[in-house]
């Protein structure tokens, strides 16, 4: 049996044709992954339970095979994301925890700090939930993803819940924002990839509202473990950190500079945005962002 890298929340063994995952500390990640590869092993698009063992939080699952993704995996990436999204539905609710609806007020407090004008943007702000029962992942970054001849699988629901898929296919155009590397996919490529995760659902749906409420996430600048309650749009004021590909500000820079695209669809917020990139950009320094696939094991 051969232990694999793995995050600091479960412990990984790969034996033969099956994989040994253990949970470490928090039993809801463990039922959450547990419960959404049940609801999702129709798809075809995760490992299937071999065994369980509640009492330790281990679970053996069987081993995917995975290809090296070619340059264009984002459209299997989009497709795959659309399947999971749909294998749960109104009947599933209470099986996994709600998607939570973001607060504005951490960041209207976080863009008052920069001495930048809100205008009318708060009107644009009043986030609800859109009452939808899509089967999330809740971290899909490059990593979590497998991939065949038969397109994307996933792996790692430790953070699974119930709400708006939306808010996972625009990962492609936030960068990655719950992720340790930030990349930017090139338009192109972007937009062939919504284009196949909206044939999948059958309907085309606008996007920037889920952009915007990836924006106002402070939990967004760092790694699940440290999303603890803390604000961390006011820690970003005064400090910087490096969270493997780039910093909390860079990250916050370059979701502005998507939002601040917005001027047909959410002007208000788009000239908010716009406004609170120039001033970033001015009292911080800018930082780099990738154009291709990285992922942490």
């Amino acid at each position: 049996m051969q232990k694999l890298e793995s995050g600091q929340r479960s412990n990984v063994w790969a034996d033969g044709d099956r994989i040994i995952k253990q949970v470490i500390g928090e039993r809801a990640a463990f039922d959450r992954e547990i419960t959404a590869l049940r609801l999702a092993e129709h798809t075809g698009l995760v490992p299937r339970i071999l065994d369980l063992d509640r009492d330790n939080q281990t679970v053996v699952m069987e081993r995917l095979r995975s290809d090296p993704p070619e340059e264009d995996w984002v459209i299997d990436y989009a497709r795959g994301l659309a399947k999971l999204h749909m294998a749960t539905g109104p009947e599933h609710a209470g099986r996994l925890p709600r998607q939570p609806v973001p607060d504005p007020e951490p960041f209207l407090r976080f863009v008052r700090a920069l001495d930048v004008e809100i205008g009318n943007a708060e009107d644009e702000l009043n986030f609800e939930d859109t009452g939808r029962f899509d089967l999330l992942h809740g971290d899909p970054c490059p990593g979590n993803d497998m991939y065949t001849e038969r397109g994307a699988r996933f792996v790692d629901f430790e953070g699974a819940m119930l709400g708006d898929g939306l808010t996972e296919l625009v990962y492609l155009r936030m960068g990655f924002p719950t992720c340790a590397t930030v990349s930017e996919t090139p338009r192109e490529l972007r937009e062939a990839a919504e284009q196949a995760y909206f044939e999948e659902r059958g309907r085309v749906e606008p996007l920037e509202d889920a952009c915007v409420r990836w924006l106002v996430q402070g939990d967004a600048l760092v790694q699940r473990a440290e999303r603890d309650g803390t604000d961390h749009l006011a820690r970003v004021v005064d400090e910087d950190w490096f969270w493997y590909s780039t910093t909390a500000r860079g990250r916050l820079m370059f979701r502005a500079r998507v939002v601040a695209g917005f001027t047909e669809t959410r002007p208000a917020m788009s000239a908010l945005a716009g406004r609170l990139l120039e001033r970033m950009n001015r009292i911080w320094e800018p930082q780099s962002i990738e154009t291709r696939r990285t992922h942490v094991s």
